[in-house]
């Protein structure tokens, strides 16, 4: 249940956690066929984009999402001309893959256009890209579009929302390996994959079914902190095996110096788990 008070937006993540933000305005409000969809203005963080009552990004921090998502798996890459975004509505992720000049097109499949209109109108500095010549807007179901495709893409993003409502089929086996095959042989695929702290269970059924798809799947972690509690997962896979090693070092080095979170130090970093995560890469159920 997610609250909406007059100065404050609230998203109750249980019984007992919530995360609210201070907020100065409600600019937005629309319902699509698949979600609703809220624009608010903070106080402090810019504008707020909520999904059916759940925070999908604040301005002020939205770089630790984007950056970690994209930057680790197109370098860990040694060309990834052709790249898939799954979801993605707000721009964000288009806007980091296009900082990489080896990236020839991106096929960006969103199932909700409704998305990406209240974002092109309300948070101009994410989806600022979307209509760059090398990006192509496809507005359909993901798991559609994937199906059939064979050794097509570089390197697949899946970012989506929760798998609950209309998010709730990216998190399937089927999918997974439907995306095993658009890969090419050195393909590599990243997803997001909830947080270790208050959604593990989650987490451990998207580790678990990756690893029974792809020979090579580990997890990454940064923080998010407009995301619950602050600490979010990422899930990096290698269709040939290989691990997360940056292959682009003078790219990394120069993308790097203009971002806000990522760095190559990072990039490794980033796959260390405290304790507390490490079982939830195990295999068990």
């Amino acid at each position: 249940m997610n609250e909406n008070a007059q100065d404050w937006f609230t998203e109750r993540v249980d019984d007992y956690f919530s995360i609210s933000y201070r907020v100065e305005g409600h600019l937005h409000h629309s319902q699509s066929p698949y979600q609703t969809i809220d624009v608010y203005q903070t106080a402090r963080h810019g504008k707020l984009l909520a999904l059916d009552g759940y925070i999908m990004l604040t301005e002020r921090d939205e770089f630790f999402y984007h950056e970690m998502l994209v930057h680790i798996p197109l370098f860990s890459h040694r060309e990834p001309k052709r790249v898939l975004v799954v979801g993605g509505g707000d721009g964000g992720t288009v806007r980091e893959i296009l900082l990489h000049d080896a990236v020839e097109k991106v096929d960006m499949v969103e199932i909700d256009e409704e998305v990406v209109k209240v974002s092109r109108r309300f948070f101009p500095g994410l989806s600022n890209k979307l209509d760059d010549p090398k990006v192509n807007l496809v507005f359909q179901d993901a798991v559609e579009f994937v199906k059939g495709i064979e050794a097509e893409y570089d390197v697949v993003l899946v970012d989506s929302t929760d798998p609950i409502g209309p998010g709730e089929v990216l998190f399937t086996k089927d999918f997974y390996g439907d995306i095993l095959n658009a890969l090419k042989p050195k393909g590599i695929l990243a997803v997001q994959s909830e947080s270790p702290f208050s959604l593990e269970n989650e987490l451990n059924m998207i580790y678990r079914r990756l690893d029974s798809v792809f020979p090579y799947a580990a997890i990454y972690w940064a923080p998010v902190p407009c995301y619950p509690p602050g600490m979010w997962s990422f899930t990096f896979c290698s269709k040939d095996g290989q691990k997360a090693e940056i292959r682009r070092p003078e790219a990394a080095e120069t993308i790097e110096a203009g971002s806000k979170y990522y760095t190559r130090d990072i990039h490794q970093a980033a796959f260390v788990l405290p304790n507390f995560m490490k079982s939830l890469s195990s295999k068990r159920g």
